[in-house]
């Protein structure tokens, strides 16, 4: 009975995902923090809906579909460990990925993701 009740505990932590154009556009003309992984971006003013979401950006310039796809399975996971506790409620964010991302260790992209994040919330909202 409580591995059902974690699961749900799990769904309600998930992030939303942008999916729209404007949502995208909107996030990455905001504050950045680059990191040696990827770029870090938040949008200037928070969503109105309260509900905090995260944007994947991998370009063709990283590499062919396979290495797109795993940099982005990669910073999904990431992003799912450690956007509950570090990012700010209600801002949507976009992660453009840089090469480094494919190789990087594990525990490498967390502690970026943590430090562009407190570089984030740093700023003045």
């Amino acid at each position: 009975m409580e591995k059902s009740a974690s699961r749900r505990d799990k769904r309600v932590l998930s992030l939303g995902i942008i999916k729209k154009r404007s949502d995208f556009l909107a996030a990455q003309s905001g504050e950045r923090a680059p990191t040696p992984s990827f770029v870090l971006t938040r949008a200037i003013r928070p969503n109105p809906d309260g509900v905090t979401q995260v944007g994947f950006t991998v370009t063709r310039k990283i590499g062919g579909a396979v290495v797109r796809n795993r940099i982005k399975r990669r910073l999904r996971a990431a992003a799912r460990a450690v956007f509950p506790d570090s990012a700010a409620p209600g801002f949507n964010y976009v992660l453009i990925a840089r090469p480094l991302a494919a190789t990087r260790n594990y525990a490498s992209l967390l502690d970026d993701m943590k430090r562009g994040l407190l570089r984030l919330n740093a700023l003045p909202k």
